[in-house]
C-alpha cells in the first residue's frame, strides 16, 4: 500500500465555517456603520453611497470566501471517507470499489470523476445530491482559480451551499 496520508486534523466543520462567516459579516457591518469610533477617519472623503457600495462589495467577497470554505469542507469529507475506506477493511460495496480504485490511483484520485461518480451510482444515496455537489464544484473551480474567466454556470450563495453541505448527513460517509 502507498504511504498513508498524514491527516492534519485542521479541517473545519460546516458549522465552524458558518460561524466564521457570521462573525466576519457582523464585523464588516460594524466597521461600515457610524457605531465604528473611527468611521469618519476610515471613510474620509467618501459619500454615503460610496461607503454603502464598498460594504456591499466587501460582503460579497466574504461570502465568496465562505462558499469556497464550504466547498473545501465538502471535498475534505469525501476525500477522508475515501481514505478511511481504502485503509480499512470495510465490507460495503462502495468500500470495495474504492479499494479497487486505490490500486490504480492511490491517494491521487479525482474527486469528481471517480469518488463522486461512485457515490452517485450507490443505490442508498440520492444521486441528486451528488449531481448538485458536482455542479457546485464548477463554482469552486472558478473561485479557487482566480475568477479569471467569465463564469456562465449558476452562481451559488453561502446559504445554498450550506444547505447542500448539510445534506451530506444523508450519505453514509465514514468521518
Amino acid at each position: 500500500m502507498a504511504k498513508k496520508v498524514s491527516k492534519s486534523n485542521e479541517n473545519l466543520s460546516i458549522e465552524e465555517v458558518a460561524e466564521i462567516f457570521s462573525f466576519r459579516e457582523k464585523s464588516l457591518k460594524l466597521l461600515f456603520s457610524d457605531r465604528n469610533p473611527n468611521f469618519l477617519i476610515d471613510f474620509v472623503g467618501l459619500s454615503q453611497n460610496e461607503v454603502r457600495n464598498e460594504l456591499k462589495n466587501q460582503l460579497e467577497e466574504i461570502e465568496k470566501d465562505a462558499c469556497l470554505n464550504i466547498l473545501a469542507v465538502i471535498e475534505a469529507r469525501f476525500r477522508l471517507d475515501y481514505i478511511i475506506r481504502c485503509e480499512g477493511k470495510h465490507k460495503e460495496e462502495i468500500s470495495r470499489k474504492f479499494r479497487e480504485l486505490f490500486s490504480e490511483f492511490q491517494y491521487r484520485i479525482s474527486l469528481e470523476d471517480k469518488i463522486l461518480k461512485e457515490w452517485k451510482e450507490t443505490p442508498e444515496v440520492d444521486s441528486t445530491i451528488i449531481s448538485n455537489i458536482k455542479g457546485a464544484f464548477k463554482y469552486r473551480h472558478w473561485l479557487a482559480h482566480g475568477r479569471y474567466w467569465t463564469y456562465k454556470a449558476p452562481k451559488y450563495d453561502f446559504f445554498g451551499l450550506y444547505n447542500l453541505a448539510i445534506q451530506l448527513n444523508t450519505i453514509p460517509l465514514k468521518n
